[in-house]
């Protein structure tokens, strides 16, 4: 069994759609970031970085970052063609938007929400945020200009990158905005939003 600690509303949404997609067993252990129980002892022996989530595999192994998550419960379970495979011609943009969204977009987020964290004169924290808002943009924009060519971040079906664009979008400071300049996103978004196991796991953490 599958067990994953998380809180909602954080990154570990993606997770649990894919988790909800597939056929293993998996539990919850919920983690109360409002109360700092992220940042206890019990929680830091599981996770030093105090991040959310962390995924303990069946064979007892800790994973962490979400989005290493998904990449590998998308090849563990190849029954939620979720991820494609090796020799798959959208293997390739796969693995470029999943990285590309954790490293931009997900890092982009992190210093919008909590700026005084990435700036030793609490003066700046507006600064960073601003800063962190452009750079965000900037990604979507990149983002919405490849969606012109294609349906799906890895072309033709939907695939664990557009559940993770879908959680990054719904974290957007001004959404619509968002949807007003980037429409393809929103588009990808909408669509994401309208499947079973996604709105499984989005009944626990309410992202929209």
């Amino acid at each position: 069994m599958y067990t994953i600690y998380t809180s909602p509303g954080t990154g570990a949404f993606a997770a649990e759609a894919m988790l909800e997609a597939g056929n293993a067993p998996w539990k919850r252990e919920l983690v109360d970031t409002g109360k700092d129980e992220h940042r206890h002892a019990g929680y830091l022996a599981i996770n030093p970085a105090a991040q959310i989530p962390a995924l303990i595999l069946p064979d007892g192994q800790l994973m962490t970052e979400s989005a290493a998550i998904c990449l590998f419960l998308g090849d563990a379970h190849k029954e939620t063609k979720l991820a494609p495979q090796p020799g798959d011609p959208g293997r390739a943009a796969y693995l470029r938007w999943m990285v590309y969204l954790s490293a931009n977009v997900y890092e982009a987020d992190l210093r919008c929400y909590y700026s005084d964290r990435y700036t030793s004169d609490a003066a700046g924290a507006d600064a960073v945020k601003s800063c962190a808002i452009d750079q965000m943009n900037t990604a979507f924009a990149i983002i919405e200009e490849h969606l012109s060519r294609h349906e799906w971040l890895a072309d033709r079906t939907m695939s664990a990158a557009d559940i993770y664009l879908a959680m990054l979008a719904s974290w957007h400071p001004d959404i619509p905005a968002l949807k007003l300049s980037c429409p393809r996103v929103a588009s990808v978004w909408d669509k994401v939003a309208k499947v079973d196991f996604v709105n499984k796991a989005n009944s626990f953490h309410k992202l929209w």
